[in-house]
């Protein structure tokens, strides 16, 4: 645990303030910036933000499970909203990449672009470490682009300007919340870049979403937190103070790759199905939403005895399990 743990009533008050924000920003006008200094991004970044991390982390292991990896090539990475710097750490250290030319961190905080880009400098050697406004850092081609937990803080013409400004980019790794309002926003820009951008991940296609006009429905999982968290008695008492269930980890999710430079994704999926959500066990069977290949979004019951392999996978991870049309013709 870094040195950010809240070790005062007064720390946890910060916490919980920066909390409430966080839960009543969507469709929020003008935001302010709530980094009053290094300590409360040192306290967030020991928290809130190892949480954001282990969704980046179940997210490469989808990706690194599709065998699909991000290019070597990079000369430009930007991690846009970068917060304390969670995304570009979890990718450096989940899967080694390969450090490009320039790595450059922005956001509307100077303090949050200085303390990220300071933290990961350890991590970084014969990177050119850089910081740039919002406003700025789409400006210049993106090779690989990460965007992680903005999208309840921009109103609508904000989120328009960003979808036209990151039509350029190479590989784009977004990760947001998987509540109803973030997952239809993700939606929304996957419409938006699909005729440029071959869709990595989730979607076993590359049609329309079948969740754009389907009301109470959202496309979201859930990452597997760390099981050593429940037994370690920081996180019981974090958990406790700020009424948050570990166990719960709901992440939406969009990996887009620009067609520009690579070749359009095939059919490759097209046999496989993906899981929405969790299913709903029952005695002997459960329900299931699945997303296929065909853009359609299907319930569907899946008897125990049939699937004893994918029961025990969900009751232990939601997050990567799909099944082909030879299981379900069995």
């Amino acid at each position: 645990m870094s040195q950010g743990v809240p070790k005062t009533r007064a720390e946890v008050k910060d916490l919980q303030r920066l909390r409430q924000l966080f839960l009543d920003a969507p469709g929020r006008q003008g935001l302010e910036d709530y980094w009053q200094d290094e300590s409360l991004l040192s306290l967030y970044d020991a928290t809130y933000a190892r949480r954001i991390g282990w969704k980046w982390q179940a997210v490469l292991a989808e990706l690194e499970n599709r065998d699909w990896t991000i290019p070597r090539n990079i000369r430009r990475w930007l991690d846009w909203g970068c917060g304390s710097g969670i995304a570009s750490e979890t990718l450096i250290e989940f899967v080694g990449a390969t450090l490009p030319e320039e790595m450059v961190f922005s956001d509307r905080s100077k303090k949050a672009m200085h303390f990220a880009s300071q933290k990961l400098a350890s991590m970084t050697s014969g990177c050119r470490l850089t910081t740039s406004p919002p406003e700025n850092a789409l400006a210049t081609q993106n090779d690989l682009l990460l965007i992680s937990h903005v999208l309840t803080e921009l109103t609508q013409s904000e989120m328009d300007a960003l979808v036209n400004k990151i039509s350029h980019a190479g590989v784009i790794v977004w990760v947001e919340p998987g509540t109803p309002f973030c997952s239809q926003r993700l939606i929304e820009v996957r419409a938006r870049l699909k005729d440029k951008f071959s869709i990595v991940a989730p979607c076993p296609q590359q049609k329309s979403c079948p969740l754009e006009t389907r009301e109470g429905d959202w496309c979201h999982f859930f990452a597997p937190p760390p099981p050593i968290i429940f037994q370690d008695s920081f996180w019981t008492t974090f958990a406790k103070e700020m009424n948050i269930d570990l166990r719960s980890l709901p992440v939406s999710f969009l990996v887009l790759e620009n067609n520009a430079i690579a070749e359009p994704m095939t059919s490759k999926e097209s046999h496989r199905k993906r899981l929405i959500a969790r299913p709903r066990f029952l005695k002997g069977h459960a329900k299931a939403m699945f997303c296929n290949s065909n853009g359609e979004a299907t319930v569907e019951d899946l008897p125990q005895k049939r699937f004893k392999h994918e029961f025990k996978k969900w009751e232990r991870d939601c997050f990567f399990v799909q099944l082909t049309n030879d299981q379900d013709s069995d």
